[in-house]
């Protein structure tokens, strides 16, 4: 059989071979494997050439009939020349891809880049889709590159195949929702609100704002819900202003929670320290800070807004590397919307409804709850020492009885004296001999408010009563 490695003989080459030119007696540049071939080959043209049958002699060397009928007229057209094995290499590749389509390859990458978009080999087969009809494969768009020296090696990157990915069923089934920063012109730190749909990847909102709050969460909640429907459920991330069931002292749910509570709404968070649970939102901030960097800072939040609006349109409308070919707005429309439980919603409702009047009830009995105020201007009493409490609660003794007075949490652990002079209130700093907290003193309720008649942090030295200190 003839060998592929070497094609010293190929017609398309002439006879620039020195193996053809020569005939074979440049044996010594064949390689070993080639010379065990020519002499089989040269052994069955002097057995023909000796008058044996084709068949005997196939059979001997293993060969076919109609392969030795092609050496035997080779040897006659070329002469010994035409007994070198040749390349079985074909003289062309069907699938090669042409200088024309790498060129494009290589164009449209740039022009991404330049646009601040992914560059990468599924972007650029998505842009080639859409303007050929038919694009070579996302492995030979990423080989070119490769060949280019257009990839960069990121050894350390964790391979996709290793996460454990999901994705809502329908569209409106879970929108995830996360912020970020972004500079302007002059530095001002600016924060980025958005809300995503999982399913379909397409971008409900993205709000520039100065602060995220709990309200301006609820409110571009709400603004999305009257857009585009309820969602059946959220995915966040656990900040305070998403919800407040890891803040220490939480005075119950927050805004947002309220809001989702009210609709119905299942809220679901990421366990702390994995923010790969929110990885759409994750990576369209990584999408959309790529472009941003493409062009220049704006200079207010409403030029940064305008930014986004424009990305906004354009990232909905594009092919979506992890959707079917399709763009996040025609995913988004392609299937029935899901929705809040109806009667999970009634539910929740009236629970909201039982737990405000709850808190107004206690709202109202601590308001009438208060006794009168009843302050004696003629009131002096003697000094105590004590320490403020990690609340900024100063506990006093007089009249036979126990007062808290509240000075404030920026006192708690230092030294004080209290007295009422004249019917205030007065708590001195014992280190510093400074007037800190003065107040009339209510001989009425036990505990004592801060009152705007409060004065704080007040030097005055007290001379006329330095028997006391």
């Amino acid at each position: 059989m003839e060998h592929n490695n070497i094609n010293p003989a190929d017609p398309s080459r002439g006879h620039d071979d020195p193996r053809v030119r020569d005939g074979c007696a440049l044996r010594h540049l064949l390689t070993a494997r080639d010379r065990s071939v020519l002499d089989r080959n040269m052994a069955m043209m002097r057995a023909l050439g000796a008058g044996e049958p084709v068949t005997r002699v196939a059979k001997r060397y293993g060969v076919t009939r109609q392969w030795i009928h092609r050496l035997r007229a080779r040897h006659g057209e070329q002469g010994e020349p035409g007994l070198l094995p040749r390349s079985r290499r074909p003289r062309s590749v069907h699938n090669r891809t042409s200088g024309e389509v790498r060129a494009l390859i290589a164009q449209v990458r740039e022009r991404l880049l330049a646009g601040g978009w992914d560059c990468g080999a599924r972007s650029i087969h998505g842009v080639l889709a859409e303007r050929m009809g038919r694009a070579p494969s996302v492995s030979t768009i990423h080989r070119i590159l490769q060949d280019m020296g257009l990839v960069e090696a990121e050894p350390r990157k964790r391979p996709r195949s290793s996460y454990v990915r999901f994705e809502a069923e329908l569209p409106n089934e879970t929108w995830q929702s996360d912020f970020t920063h972004w500079p302007l012109a002059d530095g001002t730190d600016a924060q980025i609100i958005t809300w995503l749909d999982d399913h379909s990847r397409m971008v409900l909102l993205s709000r520039a704002t100065g602060s995220v709050t709990g309200e301006l969460v609820a409110r571009t909640f709400l603004e999305c819900c009257a857009e585009h429907g309820t969602p059946a459920s959220t995915l966040t991330d656990n900040g305070g202003v998403y919800t407040s069931r890891l803040i220490v002292g939480a005075k119950g749910p927050g805004a947002f929670e309220r809001i989702l509570a009210e609709h119905g709404v299942r809220q679901k968070n990421g366990r702390p320290g994995h923010p790969t649970t929110q990885g759409k939102i994750e990576r369209w901030h990584r999408t959309l800070k790529q472009w941003l960097h493409a062009r220049p800072r704006a200079r207010d939040l409403a030029g940064l807004q305008d930014q986004l609006d424009e990305f906004v349109h354009a990232y909905n409308r594009r092919r979506h590397s992890s959707l079917p070919g399709i763009s996040p707005i025609e995913a988004y429309h392609a299937r029935d919307k899901a929705g809040p439980d109806p009667q999970a919603a009634a539910t929740a409702r009236s629970e909201c409804d039982i737990n405000r009047r709850l808190r107004e009830n206690r709202h109202a009995r601590r308001s009438t709850a208060r006794r009168p105020t009843v302050h004696d201007p003629n009131l002096n009493t003697d000094p105590e020492r004590s320490t403020v409490t990690r609340n900024g609660t100063v506990n006093y003794h007089c009249l036979g009885k126990s007062w808290q007075l509240y000075i404030g949490n920026q006192y708690a652990g230092i030294q004080v004296e209290t007295m009422v002079i004249d019917g205030n209130a007065t708590v001195i700093d014992t280190g510093t001999g400074e007037i800190i907290h003065e107040r009339p003193f209510d001989t009425n309720n036990h505990y004592q408010r801060k009152t705007t008649n409060t004065t704080t942090k007040r030097r005055q030295h007290i001379n006329r009563h330095a028997g006391h200190m």
